[in-house]
């Protein structure tokens, strides 16, 4: 497969209710969608899943989109590729951003889906050696920005709940306590939960690990530093709540330092964050292959990621329910014409050719403004 042109976009949006988490506050979130096109005239799409600023990890889609356009895109067109892991293999090497380098390998493997006349979810599970039938549906959570109390976490809690909602992860900061959470578990004593803190606490804050160990969360996600695995696995070691990481997971070498140091019980998987789909199976496979539980976390995506993360979260590797949310959820109107909805606690897998979703008339329209760039 040859790729002959590109086009990237920005779009704009809105949040229907600010969303906090750590230290940063978002109510609108801008987000890059890139289209490739390969010999056939096919078109793949991606999408920048970084935020505005560094809150998260240390990019940004300022950062993202200038790597793909002056180091990814120039260097893309000058070979050809026969698999996405070839692919992947390539942009690994040219060391952009992570998250730039996964915008662009998702639209690769929507092209090769393409190609091929299967789903991206099911060139996913042939990539494993999976041949099993696909499944239509996959168990979803949602996640709850930070409150000033914990009536108002409750409520959030209950609104969610009524939506269909079946996993409640709550965002937590050093403002939460022993007893504001305490609270809120005996609110919803049988409700499948967990909590995130985003690396807000540190070692010395064993104690209130400790005194929460009891509430019966599924995993306490990131309680320390975005670097650190020493330190988690002391704190692990202390507390029977499973330890789940995020911000420090990129690479094999990462996954390692979690097997190896017993640092955590569970990954929080993000193709974003580890630089695409490819990636992401070589460490799902190498995590659960050595004890470790996966699941597909969010990053606030439109329809585009939603539909990459759907499909990966379909996958045998991944029995936790992930942070997919409804299309409706965060922004007034996403850019994709068949939205995602919740039913039962579940949401649909894209079952056709390629990512399986199509951009919406603004979205088409916003595209169409620009012309394709040859590579």
């Amino acid at each position: 497969m040859q790729i002959v042109s590109y086009k990237i976009q920005q779009f704009s949006f809105k949040l229907k209710h600010s969303y906090r988490f750590a230290d940063a506050i978002y109510r609108d979130r801008p987000i890059n969608i890139i289209a490739l096109k390969d010999d056939l005239g096919n078109v793949g799409l991606g999408e920048v899943e970084a935020f505005e600023f560094p809150n998260y990890i240390d990019e940004t889609q300022r950062q993202c989109v200038f790597s793909i356009t002056s180091r990814i895109m120039p260097l893309l067109g000058s070979k050809a590729y026969d698999t996405p892991f070839e692919f992947a293999r390539f942009i690994n090497s040219t060391n952009a951003p992570y998250m730039a380098r996964a915008a662009v390998e998702m639209a690769i493997w929507d092209l090769f889906a393409k190609r091929n006349g299967v789903s991206v979810q099911k060139l996913m599970m042939l990539a494993v050696g999976d041949n099993s039938a696909t499944k239509s549906a996959v168990n979803v959570g949602v996640a709850i920005g930070i409150k000033d109390s914990a009536s108002d976490v409750i409520k959030s809690i209950q609104t969610e709940l009524d939506q269909g909602y079946t996993r409640i992860k709550l965002k937590v900061n050093r403002n939460y306590t022993v007893k504001m959470l305490t609270e809120i578990r005996t609110k919803f004593p049988d409700i499948l939960m967990m909590i995130d803190c985003n690396s807000q606490f540190h070692l010395r804050d064993k104690s209130f690990f400790q005194n929460i160990d009891g509430l019966d969360f599924a995993m306490i996600e990131q309680p320390l530093g975005k670097k650190d695995f020493i330190d988690h696995a002391k704190l692990q070691a202390q507390i029977n709540t499973p330890i789940c990481l995020d911000e420090n997971i990129f690479n094999s070498e990462d996954v390692w330092k979690v097997i190896n140091r017993h640092s955590a019980g569970f990954i929080n998987m993000k193709l974003a964050r580890v630089g695409g789909i490819a990636n992401a199976l070589a460490l799902s496979a190498l995590a659960v292959n050595h004890g470790l539980q996966v699941w597909c976390g969010g990053m606030l995506e439109t329809g585009i990621g939603r539909a990459y993360n759907l499909a990966l979260a379909s996958l045998d590797y991944y029995r936790f329910p992930g942070d997919i949310s409804a299309s409706d959820r965060y922004y007034q109107q996403d850019i994709i014409k068949s939205e995602f909805e919740i039913k039962n606690g579940k949401i649909a897998v894209p079952q056709s050719i390629g990512l399986g979703v199509e951009l919406n008339d603004h979205a088409q329209k916003k595209f169409a403004e620009l012309d394709w760039i040859k590579i």
